[in-house]
């Protein structure tokens, strides 16, 4: 005796395939309105207003290191400090310690006014780090000459002694 044929199994299948819910799925509709409206940016994309040249942050007062073709003069202190942050700070702070949205920006802790006053708390953030934020302790990896001299180059920046750039290197 053979078995009597059941012809609801291939729909009970399609359905749970999900061949009978394609008019209900509100994904693929909410796409298709998405891709007929139009865009709108305004949210998105916030308007670029450039700075003037006399407010720009990062410009260098009057009497400030001049570039002298390979570089700007900078003290053997200042230079060992441009290549140990180069070496070290700058995939976090950003090259030449321009704002990075990764982490702090230096010039504003160590310039006038910021929250780094001294350079032993500069020393004491660099050696033990901030775990809270993401930034690892430098104890075991620089040497407290070079944290010094990594305070010095950050200092002329942030003071605008120093400007962005590769300094020529001292004599």
């Amino acid at each position: 005796m053979s078995k009597p044929l059941n012809h609801a199994a291939p729909i009970t299948l399609a359905i749970l395939l999900g061949l009978g819910t394609a008019g209900c799925d509100t994904r693929a509709r909410a796409a298709d309105e998405v891709a007929s409206a139009p865009a709108d940016t305004s949210a998105a994309t916030p308007l670029i207003t450039p700075q003037p040249p006399e407010v720009t942050p990062d410009t260098p007062p009057a009497g400030a290191a001049k570039p002298s073709g390979k570089g700007f003069k900078v003290s053997k202190l200042e230079y060992e400090g441009w290549r140990q942050y180069s070496a070290n700070c700058a995939r976090c702070h950003g090259q030449d310690a321009l704002p990075n949205p990764v982490a702090a920006n230096l010039l504003l802790s160590l310039g006038p006014g910021g929250p780094i006053t001294s350079e032993q708390m500069f020393a004491d953030i660099v050696t033990a780090g901030r775990p809270a934020s993401g930034m690892p302790a430098y104890k075991d990896i620089l040497t407290q000459d070079q944290i010094k001299a990594i305070y010095a180059y950050l200092k002329g920046r942030a003071e605008k002694r120093i400007p962005p750039g590769r300094p020529e290197q001292p004599a």
